[in-house]
């Protein structure tokens, strides 16, 4: 896994733009989806595709190819590590693992948590840029 991961090349912060911005495609087709369970599904990967965003965002700030999150977590420094536990505990076990999203009001969920981890990526970013 880790050679086939060496061979796709570095991970960018473009990409996890990219992967963010999907993510508003993905609650949009839940909220267009009548049959429940589907819709569910849905709104659930919506929740765990942002979180799945600000991972990326996590290995390209420590430019690893590791993508376990508790590993992300630990290697992060502060205060990056508590924010991205923040979203590991909300985003991808609560809402994606557990399903226990918001059922009212979830548009408004979801944008505050695309506004929170939209800001993660882009400190992360100027982090770098920063220190380059």
């Amino acid at each position: 896994m880790l050679e086939y991961a060496k061979r796709l090349g570095d991970l960018t912060f473009e990409e996890a733009g990219s992967a963010l911005r999907v993510t508003q495609r993905i609650l949009k087709l839940a909220l267009e989806t009548r049959d429940p369970l589907y819709r569910d599904r849905l709104f659930r990967e919506a929740f765990d595709s942002l979180f799945y965003a600000a991972r990326i965002a996590a290995m390209t700030y420590l430019s690893t190819e590791v993508a376990k999150w508790g590993l992300l977590r630990r290697t992060l420094p502060e205060p990056y590590n508590r924010r991205f536990r923040v979203l590991i505990d909300v985003l991808h076990i609560k809402y994606f693992y557990n399903g226990e999203y918001p059922k009212d009001g979830v548009m408004e969920e979801f944008n505050k948590w695309y506004r929170i981890v939209e800001e993660f990526i882009k400190s992360l970013e100027h982090e770098i840029e920063k220190k380059q």
